[in-house]
């Protein structure tokens, strides 16, 4: 039985610092089996979480539904078909949840970072929530999902201005993990989302879903530099006082993904980055100057509420 565990300590948290999320196991380029991301390490258990039951929104709807990606991954490795069954209980929330125009809405703001007020939605939520339905629906054939999978797409096609999940970058569609004005272009969830767009593609022979995700991988290829300081990669292009450099774990995230999505959707600027922030991560130096710009971008961006109420410079910032 494979062990997942705790895959963060409070420290590790706030800088984001270590969660050592590697490729998928069972990743299969050509079809709908095992994500490219392994998330097994956050099914550390088969219940739902309670807070997602008894206060739908309130948490981050991404957390449910990479625990249920995760338990699906569990499941995959043989550990049980208890595993498919939380996975299955993971979807069948998103279908009780799922909103008219097809969002898992957020009820709160956004705690930090970036100025998000209620309600919202997550391309990156949308797009994980897709790929668990659409692997639930092929592993047990209920219609549900299927339907649910497809609705999913829906507000990652509408631009944020107008309650979606998605802006132009540099001129093309590009979804959004955080709807917010002016775009930040989060890197990592745009990634997640286009790969929702690919599953329904592949899953369930939708071809809009597949137009869709190619016309995003085209954006990402076009706009990958944006992303690149020539010595590390940026979590995001929102315009902070400080450049939001990636944490080391969230560089290595990139690089895992970049590769991922080479291998499902080959793009020569995909596949270079991919290298580039890899020969990054192979040197102590250019590690220890990123983990210093992530200080300060802390310093700058507080994620604690708390803490930003007594630097001067962050009390100006929505909370």
């Amino acid at each position: 039985m494979s062990k997942a565990g705790r895959y963060r300590n409070p420290a590790q948290r706030l800088l984001s610092s270590s969660f050592k999320l590697a490729r998928g196991r069972h990743f299969d380029p050509g079809g709908v089996r095992g994500y490219p991301i392994d998330f097994s390490a956050k099914a550390i258990g088969t219940d739902l979480l309670p807070g997602f039951v008894h206060y739908p929104g309130e948490p981050l709807w991404v957390a449910h539904t990479q625990r249920g990606l995760g338990a699906y991954e569990r499941y995959l490795s043989g550990d049980g078909d208890e595993w498919l069954d939380a996975a299955r209980r993971a979807a069948d929330l998103l279908v009780e949840n799922q909103a008219d125009h097809g969002g898992w809405v957020q009820i709160n703001p956004y705690p930090h970072t970036y100025v998000l007020h209620p309600p919202w939605v997550s391309a990156m939520a949308q797009g994980e929530g897709a790929s668990l339905l659409v692997r639930v629906h092929a592993a047990l054939g209920d219609d549900r999902h299927a339907e649910a999978a497809l609705r999913a797409l829906g507000p990652m096609r509408r631009p944020s201005t107008e309650g979606g999940a998605s802006a132009q970058l540099d001129g093309r569609w590009f979804p959004e993990e955080y709807p917010t004005d002016p775009p930040s272009f989060v890197l990592n969830g745009a990634v997640f989302a286009l790969w929702g767009l690919r599953d329904v593609a592949v899953g369930l022979g939708d071809g809009t879903a597949a137009r869709d995700f190619e016309a995003g991988v085209d954006a990402l290829a076009a706009s990958i530099h944006r992303w690149d300081t020539g010595s590390w990669s940026r979590y995001d292009l929102h315009p902070h006082r400080v450049t939001n450099v990636a944490s080391r774990a969230y560089h290595e995230l990139h690089v895992t993904q970049l590769e991922a999505m080479a291998d499902l959707a080959p793009r020569p600027a995909i596949g270079d980055a991919a290298a580039r922030f890899a020969a990054y991560d192979a040197s102590r130096a250019r590690q220890a100057r990123a983990l210093a710009r992530k200080v300060l971008f802390r310093v700058a961006e507080p994620r604690s509420a708390r803490v930003a109420r007594l630097l001067p410079w962050a009390r100006g910032a929505a909370r």
